[in-house]
C-alpha cells in the first residue's frame, strides 16, 4: 500500500483522526501527512472538512493468473544439456498484472480469477493481496494446478522456447462466475483479458452494462471478441491484433484511420493501438483521434508494459480524464514498466506517473 492508501484506510475507519495521530500511526511527520492529505483532496478522494471520503469506486478485472517461471542461461545455450544460469519465479498473468497495476495507481482493485490449491496458487494470491489487490473473490479449486508459464531464455535474454499450462482457466465458467455476477454488475469498470474462454467472455458481455475494457492478449485469442465489439468500451490491441481483427494491414499511418473506422462501425467506443517504438494510435467514436510518439525510455524489460498501459486507461476513465490525457497517462505507466526489471514496477504510483509526465512536457 502507498502512504496515500494507508491514510485513506485509516480515515475510512475514523474520519475525525487528527493529522498528528495519522503521523504517529504511520511513522510520518505531521507536515508530510498534510501534504498527502492535500494531494488526496486535489484528487477528489477527500471531500470537505472532517475528512469526508469520496464514495468508493471499484475496478473488477477478470482473466488469467499465473506463476511465471523464467530460466536464463549464463552462457551460450547448449541444447540437450544442463546449463548454468538463473531461474526466477514471479506472480503473473495478464489480468492479475493489470489488477496489481490498478491498485498501485491508487484505485480500488478487485481480481476475479482461478488458481489451484497448490503452493503456487497460495503464493500468487498472497503476493497479489500484499500489492493492494482484493483477491477474496478469486477461486481456489481443489485438485487443480495453478496456471503456470515456463520460459527459457538465452544469455542475451531472448526467449528460446516457452510452455504454458493454463488449462485451469477453462474452469472459470459462467456457472462458476454466477456467484460473482452481482458484484461485477455493481462495479464501475470491468477489465477482461482474452485468456477467458469465448463462452465466458460472451456471458460477461451479455450480463454487464458497465464500461468494459479488453486486452486481446494475442492474435490467436483476439478472435474471441470479434462479435462483441459493440459491447466493448475500450480495446487495447497491438498492431498485429488490430490487423487480425479488422482484416486491414497497417503499413502506413493512413491505414490506422481505416482500422479505427472499421472498429467504430462495429460499435467499439474507444480504440488504443500499441505500436511499440512508433508510439500509440488512439481513436474515439465521434470524438478525438491521433498519434502519440513513444516516450523516451531506457528499456530493461518489455514484459508487462501493455498491462500497465491498460491499468492506466482504466484508472483515467474512473477519474474522468479526457481521452488524450488518458493516453499520455497510460503511456507513462507503460514507460515505467519498460524501465523496470520486474513485470510490475514496484515504484509505479500516481505520483511517479505524474512526475514522469512533467519531464515529457
Amino acid at each position: 500500500m502507498t502512504k496515500e492508501q494507508q491514510i485513506l484506510a485509516l480515515l475510512s475507519q475514523n474520519p475525525f483522526l487528527q493529522q498528528n495521530e495519522i503521523a504517529e500511526t504511520l511513522g510520518l511527520t505531521r507536515s508530510s501527512v498534510a501534504g498527502y492529505i492535500m494531494n488526496l483532496t486535489n484528487k477528489g478522494k477527500i471531500r470537505g472538512k472532517g475528512y469526508i471520503l469520496a464514495p468508493n469506486k471499484r475496478i473488477v478485472t477478470l482473466g488469467g493468473t499465473n506463476m511465471d517461471i523464467a530460466g536464463t542461461a549464463a552462457l551460450t545455450l547448449r541444447l540437450h544439456d544442463s546449463n548454468l544460469g538463473k531461474i526466477k519465479c514471479s506472480a503473473g498473468g495478464v489480468a492479475r498484472n493489470i489488477a496489481q497495476n490498478i491498485a498501485m495507481l491508487g484505485q480500488e482493485s478487485h481480481l476475479i480469477s482461478v488458481v489451484g490449491d497448490d503452493p503456487y496458487g497460495a503464493t500468487v494470491l498472497e503476493t497479489t493481496r500484499l500489492a493492494g489487490v482484493k483477491v477474496e473473490r478469486c477461486y481456489q479449486l481443489s485438485g487443480e494446478t495453478t496456471s503456470t508459464y515456463l520460459s527459457l531464455h538465452d544469455h542475451s535474454g531472448e526467449m528460446v522456447v516457452a510452455i504454458n499450462d493454463m488449462g485451469i482457466l477453462d474452469r472459470l465458467t459462467p456457472a462458476l462466475l454466477s456467484s460473482r455476477l452481482e458484484f461485477i454488475q455493481h462495479s464501475d469498470v470491468v477489465v477482461l483479458d482474452c485468456n477467458l474462454s469465448e463462452k465466458t467472455l460472451a456471458w460477461i458481455f451479455n450480463n454487464c452494462n458497465q464500461p468494459i475494457f479488453v486486452d486481446p492478449v494475442s492474435t490467436f485469442k483476439a478472435s474471441k471478441i470479434k462479435s462483441y465489439l459493440h459491447k466493448i468500451h475500450t480495446l487495447k490491441p497491438n498492431r498485429l491484433e488490430a490487423e487480425v481483427l479488422s482484416g486491414i494491414k497497417i503499413e502506413q499511418p493512413k491505414n490506422l484511420n481505416a482500422v479505427a473506422h472499421w472498429f467504430h462501425q462495429h460499435g467499439l467506443q474507444r480504440l488504443v493501438v500499441s505500436l511499440g517504438a512508433d508510439g500509440v494510435f488512439y481513436s474515439e467514436k465521434e470524438g478525438n483521434s491521433g498519434m502519440v510518439p513513444a516516450f523516451k525510455t531506457n528499456i530493461i524489460n518489455v514484459t508487462g508494459a501493455g498491462d500497465a498501459m491498460m491499468a492506466g486507461l482504466a484508472c483515467c476513465y474512473l477519474d474522468n480524464k479526457d481521452f488524450p490525457e488518458s493516453i499520455h497517462y497510460a503511456q507513462a505507466c507503460s514507460s515505467l514498466a519498460l524501465s523496470s526489471e520486474f513485470t510490475n514496477n514496484p515504484n509505479l504510483s500516481d505520483d511517479s506517473v505524474q512526475k514522469l509526465l512533467e519531464t515529457q512536457q
